[in-house]
């Protein structure tokens, strides 16, 4: 998927928007939002949102599980990753 930056707010804000990708994908808007919570806590958010040609679109309920499933993955791997950096300072 190529996208390109819609917003973009260091460090608390980014938007996307898919310019060209996978074919069952008609349109695909990504915003990631990050929030300080303490000095040592951050509040991440991701929000997607897409639409699907036909006749992919009978398949939302899957895509949608599958796309949770990879942003949960994603989450999990940043907190790993910051954490991780974090220890090594």
């Amino acid at each position: 998927m190529v996208t390109e930056y819609v917003t973009y707010n260091r460090p608390k804000v980014t938007a996307i928007k898919m310019t060209k990708g996978p074919f069952l994908f008609k349109s695909f808007l990504g915003s990631w939002t990050f929030k300080e919570i303490s000095n040592d806590k951050t509040e991440v958010i991701f929000l997607y949102s897409f639409s699907l040609r036909f006749p992919f679109n009978l398949l939302t309920k899957f895509i949608k599980n599958n796309l949770q499933i990879n942003v949960k993955q994603r989450l999990i791997d940043l907190k790993l990753n910051i954490e991780n950096e974090s220890t090594k300072a």
